[in-house]
């Protein structure tokens, strides 16, 4: 979720340069490297469609009114066309784009984990998964439930939930959403993979429990020091609403009550109770029933005091289970030594690509393109740098496609409809190629690359919520996307067709098969052995045992020529995607020379080989 009041606060970093960093201990080696997958669950695939009509409840909650013939999105219809329950509540088509629901459940992840082993990925990160109102979930009603729309009895889970004391872990009952999301971290662990979820900590929604009670028994309920209240309801001064704090100044969002330190005892405990129900379900002492670790949403908001016994909890419960933050920037407190957590989302990363790989008239050096690389290599850890997730988008962000079709912006900015050039449309076929590219750097370079759902198959679309279409499966028919003046926007006029893009699929199955299957890729040492400012070229090598790579990206718009040297006996070459092999010139008892003749927008990856 963004902080627009934080985000870009890049400079935490100055003081690096003064101490040395080391590694935390319980470190999760599993996630050296490994593909994350990241799923919005409302939009990923409807697997269950009789848990669909009881959504209307939440929409009109929050909605605040009832909506006439509200029904299911059709998963397959054009994004930009209204229904008739839109246009009767009326304004623009921006205007009620939150109260669409489409049916992405749970059942509908179980059903595509083999499309997700097929692609390569090791990992998957849901966004928040708990009860909550809004498609989005940042809004949490509980922690300790599944949605119950996610799962296959709304309404029966619903009488399971009222007949709980939710502040009493002993009254805590498995609802049949609840069950389900067990039986789906069981199906990703038989696969092969892992699994974490999204912990929203800060703040909830206003049909919070807790919140609840508040608003119903005023400064007489329990929970009234749960959250940052400003003042009560008092009808004897005509007092008729609840003040209080809302993260970023959002009333639907109220923060948690806190100390200067640390959060309040209540909240704080009831989250230590819901940490420990998902991450060893049974309560046995074996996590392998568990979730696999947490992101963690606007990490920076919530005192380091609670963090720290947070991560002590989660660590021995697990050892090995992950800890990534939210958080836009270098933060090395967070990660650094004792730091209270493993990873971030590392932002820092999509900064440079979107600087160097996908502006065009404002494209950064080559030089400083690599140096706001090494930037993050200095703030953390040598460990951690292979756990940080490098993604390019998210569902915070303008999808990949659509960042690379509208360049020379500063990132996650300007990217809807107040932005008169902005164009929403299909990308083009140049716009791929260079998607290729980035997903190309993804997948070679130092870290845990993560692939927002739906990239890998060309979907596209503005910030949110237009980054938040539903997934495009190669078995459905899709309804060709229409852009007209109604849209909001100003330019993108047309009908495009919607359908996987198999091409891009492919080559994302290869780049990640590559990296899957080299050591380097995923956890060696990383080298820059060649930069060039005029051209935007650059290679790099990756270095793990007897397994080494170099790899050569090729910006510009002409060829580029060069030699680098390699120590070694008797060299040769398999260029991992054309297959080319060969040996190095001068290759001898010392080493030799590989000879680069790279074209421009192109990628080569070279594995070395010796013959000793």
């Amino acid at each position: 979720m963004k902080n627009y009041f934080t985000k870009y606060i890049l400079l935490i970093f100055i003081f690096n340069a003064l101490f040395i960093v080391k590694a935390q201990d319980k470190f999760p080696e599993w996630a050296r490297g490994i593909v994350w997958y990241q799923i919005f669950p409302e939009r990923f695939a409807d697997g269950d469609v009789k848990n669909d009509s009881s959504l209307i409840d939440k929409v009109e909650i929050e909605a605040h009114k009832k909506i006439h013939d509200w029904h299911v999105k059709k998963w397959t219809s054009n994004w930009f066309a209204e229904s008739n329950w839109e246009k009767e509540l009326g304004g623009n088509f921006q205007s009620h784009l939150f109260e669409r629901r489409y049916g992405g459940d749970l059942q509908g992840i179980i059903d595509h984990l083999d499309y997700l082993k097929n692609l390569g990925v090791g990992a998957i990160y849901l966004n928040p998964i708990f009860d909550a109102v809004s498609l989005h979930k940042y809004d949490g009603s509980t922690y300790h439930h599944v949605d119950v729309n996610f799962g296959p009895d709304p309404e029966g889970d619903k009488e399971i939930i009222a007949s709980e004391n939710p502040e009493d872990p002993s009254t805590w009952k498995w609802t049949s959403a609840d069950k389900l999301f067990l039986k789906l971290i069981q199906e990703v662990h038989e696969r092969g993979m892992k699994i974490i979820i999204d912990g929203v900590f800060n703040h909830t929604g206003t049909h919070f429990w807790a919140f609840q009670d508040i608003k119903k028994n005023g400064e007489n309920s329990k929970y009234k020091n749960w959250y940052e209240i400003k003042s009560f309801i008092n009808p004897a001064n005509n007092k008729n609403e609840l003040e209080y704090v809302g993260w970023s100044g959002a009333k639907s969002l109220p923060i948690f009550n806190r100390t200067k330190d640390d959060l309040n005892p209540g909240p704080k405990q009831y989250i230590f109770n819901a940490t420990k129900r998902w991450m060893d379900p049974n309560n046995d002492g074996y996590p392998g029933d568990g979730i696999d670790g947490w992101r963690l949403d606007v990490a920076n908001d919530i005192p380091m005091k609670f963090w720290y016994d947070w991560r002590n909890l989660v660590k021995s419960i697990n050892p090995q289970a992950i800890i990534i933050g939210e958080l836009w920037g270098l933060y090395p407190k967070f990660i650094t030594g004792n730091g209270p957590f493993d990873a971030l989302m590392n932002y820092n990363f999509a900064f440079a690509v979107n600087d160097f790989f996908i502006a065009k008239k404002k494209r950064i050096a080559t030089s400083k393109f690599i140096n706001e690389l090494q930037m993050i290599d200095r703030a953390y850890p040598k460990e951690n740098l292979d756990l940080l997730q490098n993604l390019v988008d998210s569902h915070d962000t303008e999808r990949i496609s659509s960042m690379i079709a509208n360049p020379d912006r500063q990132y996650d900015h300007d990217a809807n409809q107040r932005n008169s050039n902005y164009n929403p449309g299909k990308p083009d076929s140049i716009d791929y190629q260079t998607q290729k590219l980035i997903a190309a750097f993804q997948m070679t370079y130092r870290g845990a690359p993560m692939i927002y759902y739906g990239d890998e198959v060309g979907m596209w679309g503005a910030d949110d919520p237009n980054d938040r279409m539903p997934m495009v499966w190669s078995n459905l028919k899709y309804d060709n996307e229409i852009i007209t003046a109604a849209s909001g926007f100003k330019k993108g006029f047309g009908s495009y067709k919607v359908e996987q893009n198999f091409n891009l699929l492919s080559f994302y199955k290869k780049i990640i098969q590559i990296r899957n299957n080299n050591d380097a890729l995923k956890y060696g040492s990383l080298s820059f052995l060649y930069s060039n400012d005029k051209k935007y070229s650059f290679a790099f090598e990756r270095k793990y045992k007897d397994d080494k790579l170099i790899i050569v990206f090729n910006l510009g718009s002409e060829i580029d020529n060069f030699e680098i040297p390699v120590e070694g006996k008797k060299l040769l070459y398999n260029e991992l995607i054309t297959d080319e092999t060969g040996t190095l010139a001068g290759s001898s008892e010392i080493g030799g020379v590989l000879m680069i003749q790279i074209p421009p927008q192109s990628v080569k990856i070279y594995k070395l080989y010796s013959t000793k």
